[in-house]
């Protein structure tokens, strides 16, 4: 009897130290440490890419000698204000008056409406291969009040298409959306498809997309807006169709440029 005692008290302590040997998962609420090399589940993957570019430390107007901007007739003005200052070094510019989207994938080259370069060459290369033949890698793009009234979706496409087209050309470029600028509270050229409504839809259709495709988004329209979102009375030189920049709008935009570039790229 004393034997059979024996045998039954030794296989109870194997089968409790067997049980104590199993992992035991942690109580809910219970941190958890983990080895190197294991993953800490979906808390810990990297932070989603925001493409929207903070303010910082203004960089040297040389950092834009190798960008290109492409533009429409607000463009025009930066591109005259720089040519006057040098304030944004010496950029590439590929702006022309009635530019859009929409019309620049649809010009032969060639074609006089499509912006001249090299300047005084006589020469109308497609946008993409303009900016190829310059080198550019950093392209800057505002483009879409010339065709946003036709609306957002189309707008939107047609300009990730011109994109995607420079990226054929250029693989090496990173690319910046421009925020499209306001217009002014009494703009004579503000009607029901386009508006400063229209303007503000678009330019969150491209932030979105340059979060998906992981583009830059440089919201230069935060620093031309009054606090009702209307472009500054006092930076518009454009009493006719209250879209256009003098050039104390235009320097206001070259300071934003010069202060929102992003870490990674310095």
């Amino acid at each position: 009897m004393k034997k059979w005692t024996i045998r039954i008290l030794v296989l109870l302590f194997l089968l409790t130290g067997s049980a104590c040997s199993q992992s035991v998962p942690p109580a809910e609420g219970e941190e958890t440490l983990l080895v190197q090399g294991e993953s800490g589940g979906p808390e810990n993957l990297p932070p989603a890419f925001d493409p929207v570019v903070p303010a910082a430390e203004a960089v040297d107007p040389q950092w834009f000698a190798d960008a290109a901007f492409v533009g429409d007739s607000v463009s025009v003005m930066l591109e005259n204000y720089n040519t006057s200052t040098g304030r944004l070094g010496s950029p590439a510019f590929f702006c022309s008056v009635s530019l859009s989207q929409t019309n620049a994938l649809s010009y032969q080259a060639g074609n006089a409406r499509l912006p001249e370069y090299p300047k005084g060459s006589g020469q109308h290369p497609l946008v993409a291969d303009g900016i190829a033949s310059a080198g550019a890698k950093k392209v800057y793009l505002m483009l879409g009040m010339n065709c946003i009234a036709g609306g957002v979706d189309r707008a939107s496409q047609d300009l990730v298409t011109l994109v995607d087209q420079i990226l054929a050309k250029s693989p090496e470029a990173a690319i910046f959306i421009q925020s499209v600028t306001p217009m002014t509270t009494d703009s004579p050229r503000a009607d029901d498809a386009l508006n400063n409504g229209t303007i503000q839809a678009f330019n969150e259709r491209m932030r979105q997309i340059c979060q998906e495709k992981q583009w830059y988004f440089v919201n230069v329209a935060e620093a031309v807006s009054d606090e009702n979102g209307f472009l500054r009375s006092e930076f518009s030189g454009d009493r006719a169709m209250g879209i256009h920049f003098n050039y104390d709008g235009a320097a206001a935009w070259a300071d934003y440029l010069l202060t929102h570039v992003p870490q990674a790229l310095k």
